[in-house]
């Protein structure tokens, strides 16, 4: 593929991130592709990449997916997004928090010749998401969170 068909592929996929098509998302993957995400772990086919896309968008109906960046090399591609959406429906077993979030990532791709996505690698703090959505909680730094007379080397109260 060459540079221009690759931005052209990857504008269409920001387009059916835009209408949250999880048909025109699939298709753009390989029938037997494969896919790494900090969520739901290793995906081996398309049938599984779009069940995931689909739990996506029921989840976080009206989510927005932007491109921050585009870097591309020969068949590989880095593309660096922010994501952010409503907690609306049942996501990974944790029910709907009504909360907002709003994360960064990055999207590593492997083409084919034909412009499948044969592999990807999904990159993106899990623990944050986890934590705006309401499903962890975090302890605030200080003197509360610690035992009286405690050593903690490098810590300020």
């Amino acid at each position: 593929m060459t540079r221009d068909e690759i931005v052209a592929l990857m504008a269409q996929r920001d387009d059916a991130w835009r209408r949250a098509d999880v048909d025109a998302l699939t298709s753009t993957h390989a029938v037997d592709g494969v896919a790494i995400s900090p969520m739901q772990g290793r995906l081996e086919g398309r049938d599984r990449i779009r069940a995931v896309y689909h739990d996506w968008f029921t989840a976080f109906p009206g989510l927005s997916f932007t491109t921050d960046n585009l870097l591309i090399d020969g068949n590989h591609v880095a593309q660096f997004f922010t994501i952010h959406g409503t907690h609306s429906g049942p996501f990974g077993g944790i029910p709907a928090t009504g909360r907002k979030f709003q994360i960064t990532g990055a999207w590593l791709f492997t083409l084919s010749d034909d412009g499948q996505i044969v592999h990807d690698r999904r990159v993106y703090d899990v623990t944050n998401m986890l934590v705006q959505i309401g499903a962890l909680r975090t302890k605030p730094l200080g003197a509360k969170n610690h035992e009286p007379g405690a050593e903690r080397p490098g810590c300020v109260d």
